[in-house]
């Protein structure tokens, strides 16, 4: 007879289920990890896109706002550097490096805001840029066609002189001092005594070259389009006065400091470089004129002062110790009467183009050549001296290199 025996199976559904349990635990681990890994990668993602934006929108804000007056100073091969942000979203810096005076490096780096649930991120480009000027380049202290004829003790020097309290202040340091003819013009008479009346290298210069185009064209900008800026800074000062006597630099408080108020039409800068409104350099416009036997005519009188650029579309008369640095254009005729009006620049004075009318420069008034307050003139005012980038490989991401 056979013993039967038992045989005690253990179960194995239950191994098998914690083994499945255990494997659908990992695979659910695994994809919230993937989840969270992708999830990371997108914020990193889009937090480096945005500093890319913010840095790229610091370089603009830097390009859109170029202050020539201070970044001009920079020496050559230092370096500024501008900050500024956008809130909760992010920060940028701006260093811009002066590689000649013309060549100028930007190394814009972005940063987005640390509030959120990560860190952020930054970022940083390098551009490349180059300056674009008006090509204001008067060839003399006075341009003009018909006859000009100087009397008393005024003069016309041609010998490059930079403004005495510039020069003392070192604004002038760097600009070429090249010595220009006192009078270039298209063969009229020439009144007044050489050596005397009539400085520069030459004195007196005959140009078949000066036309109608020298007084409208420069570079790609015309007469028309300075006339826009001009009215587009808010300088359009045809309405105020055909006699402009109350031109002053003015001031204003601004949380206790003081700042230059550009929107005073008769604010047209002052030559004091350690003044409020010393950096302010206008584009100004005159369209009319009182009507006189000579056409229309404008006069700047009472001891004002100014600098910049200025443009009248008739005639203009200095007249009782006016005082201005920078360019002058007319399209009409240049006259000056009574003491002690002075430019300190040049004059570009189109006669009227099509009939010819005298200058006439009386009492001690001079105009002396100065190549520095002619750049200074175009560098110092926004709408005629911007940084670019240039035309081919400007951008560079940096990111690997600084960060």
């Amino acid at each position: 007879m056979h013993t039967m025996t038992k045989v005690h199976e253990r179960g194995f559904v239950l191994p098998a289920v914690i083994g499945a349990l255990v494997i659908i635990g990992m695979l659910i681990t695994a994809g919230f990890f993937v989840a969270q890994q992708e999830l990371r990668m997108g914020v990193a993602n889009r937090h480096a896109n945005m500093a890319f934006n913010i840095a790229q929108a610091g370089a603009n804000e830097v390009l859109a706002n170029w202050n020539g007056y201070e970044l001009g100073s920079i020496p050559i091969w230092d370096e500024t550097v501008i900050r500024d942000d956008f809130g909760t979203i992010g920060e940028w810096e701006v260093t811009i490096h002066n590689a000649n005076n013309f060549v100028y490096f930007l190394t814009a780096t972005g940063a987005t805001s640390k509030a959120g649930i990560w860190s952020g991120a930054r970022r940083t480009i390098g551009i490349v840029t180059k300056m674009i000027f008006a090509d204001i380049d008067p060839p003399g202290a006075l341009t003009t066609t018909g006859d000009v004829n100087v009397f008393g003790n005024a003069s016309i020097n041609g010998n490059d002189d930079p403004p005495a309290d510039w020069d003392g202040a070192g604004l002038c340091t760097g600009v070429d001092e090249t010595d220009m003819p006192g009078i270039v013009h298209d063969g009229g008479t020439m009144g007044g005594t050489v050596g005397k009346h009539l400085l520069g290298n030459p004195a007196t210069q005959f140009d078949a070259t000066v036309a109608p185009a020298t007084f409208t064209d420069f570079g790609n900008l015309s007469w028309a389009d300075l006339v826009a800026l001009a009215i587009a800074e808010g300088k359009n000062v045809t309405g105020v006065s055909d006699n402009l006597n109350s031109i002053q630099p003015v001031p204003e408080d601004d949380s206790g400091i003081l700042v230059c108020d550009e929107d005073v039409m008769t604010n047209w800068g002052d030559i004091d470089s350690a003044h409020p409104c010393g950096s302010y350099f206008p584009l100004v416009y005159h369209g009319g004129g009182q009507v006189t036997p000579d056409g229309r005519t404008v006069t700047l009188s009472g001891g004002g002062q100014g600098q910049g650029i200025l443009l009248i579309e008739n005639n203009l008369v200095m007249n009782g110790g006016f005082t201005f640095y920078g360019i002058i254009i007319t399209m009409g005729t240049f006259e000056t009467t009574g003491n002690d009006n002075t430019v300190y620049g040049a004059v570009l004075a189109a006669n009227g183009i099509v009939v010819d009318e005298d200058q006439g420069l009386g009492g001690n008034s001079t105009i002396t050549y100065s190549r520095c307050a002619v750049q200074r003139s175009i560098l110092n005012n926004a709408n005629l001296s911007r940084a670019r980038p240039v035309a081919e490989r400007s951008w560079v991401d940096l990111t690997s290199a600084v960060n």
